[in-house]
C-alpha cells in the first residue's frame, strides 16, 4: 500500500487543473517554455514517485510521435531554403520551422496528458465529480471508457494463453501470428459482452439507477490547499494566455 504522498493525495479535480494549465500555456510559446514546463512535469512525476513510469510511457509514446512528426514535417512540407537534399528527400528551413512549432504543442499538450493518466486516479475521480453533481451515468462512462483498453488487453492475453496451451502456433513470423489473432476476436467480443451484461446486473443490485442520496465506502478530502491551488493554477493561466495576447497586440 503507498504511502502518503503530497501529490498522490492531492484531489483530483487538482490534479487535472495543473495539467489544464501546463497543457493550454504550452500552446502560447515557444519550445523554451515547454522545454522547462517538461521538466517540472518530471519533477512533479519524480515527487509523486512515477517518475519511471512517467518518462517510460512518454518516451514510447509523446517522444516517438514528435519525433515522427518532426521527420514527416522536415522532409516533405514545400518551402524555397533548402538546407539539405538527398535522392527524392530534401529538408528546407519552412519545415523545420513548422515542425519546431508543430513538435512543441504535442510536446506540451501531450506530456501533460502523460502526467495526467499517471496522476490521477479514476476512481477518486469519479466519487469527485459526483460530489460536484455530475450524474452517475456519466462518471460510469468516464471509468468504463479508461478501463475498457486494459480491460480487453487482459482478456486478450488470457485467450491467447488458453490458445497456446490447446497447442495453438502464436509466436512465429507475422502470418502466423495473424492466422492465430483472428480467431481469438470472436471469444473476446463475446467475452466483452457477457461482461458488460455482468457489470450491469451489478450495478442494478447496487442500486445504481435509483434516485436519491446514496453513501460511499471512499470519500475524496477537498482541503483547503487544493481550493487554493486550484485558484493558483487558473490565475497562473489566465497571466500566461493574457501575457501572450499582449505581446501579439503589441
Amino acid at each position: 500500500m503507498e504511502g502518503k504522498n503530497f501529490i498522490r493525495d492531492l484531489n483530483p479535480i487538482t490534479q487535472l487543473y495543473l495539467c489544464l494549465f501546463i497543457a493550454v500555456s504550452s500552446l502560447f510559446y515557444d519550445y523554451r517554455y515547454t522545454a522547462v514546463l517538461i521538466v517540472v512535469m518530471i519533477a512533479i512525476a519524480a515527487m509523486a514517485g512515477k517518475a519511471g513510469e512517467f518518462v517510460g510511457m512518454w518516451l514510447k509514446s509523446i517522444v516517438l510521435i514528435s519525433v515522427v512528426v518532426f521527420v514527416m514535417q522536415a522532409l516533405f512540407l514545400p518551402g524555397d531554403t533548402v538546407l539539405w537534399k538527398f535522392w527524392i528527400f530534401s529538408v528546407k528551413q519552412e519545415g523545420i520551422d513548422n515542425a519546431v512549432t508543430l513538435c512543441t504543442r504535442i510536446m506540451g499538450v501531450g506530456t501533460a496528458a502523460v502526467l495526467g493518466i499517471k496522476l490521477v486516479d479514476v476512481g477518486k475521480l469519479v466519487v469527485a465529480l459526483e460530489d460536484r453533481g455530475v450524474s452517475p451515468s456519466a462518471t460510469y462512462v468516464i471509468m468504463s471508457t479508461v478501463n475498457i483498453i486494459p480491460q480487453m488487453s487482459k482478456k486478450m492475453t488470457v485467450i491467447m494463453d488458453a490458445q497456446r496451451s490447446r497447442g495453438v502456433e502464436t509466436e512465429s513470423n507475422m502470418f502466423v501470428r495473424a492466422k492465430a489473432f483472428f480467431p481469438t476476436i470472436g471469444p473476446l467480443i463475446l467475452n466483452s459482452i457477457v461482461s458488460a451484461e455482468e457489470r450491469a446486473i451489478t450495478l442494478e443490485a447496487r442500486a445504481f439507477s435509483v434516485s436519491g442520496k446514496k453513501t460511499r465506502l471512499h470519500t475524496v478530502a477537498d482541503t483547503g490547499t487544493d481550493r487554493a491551488l486550484r485558484v493558483v493554477f487558473m490565475t497562473m493561466l489566465a497571466a500566461a494566455v493574457g501575457g501572450r495576447i499582449i505581446t501579439w497586440i503589441v
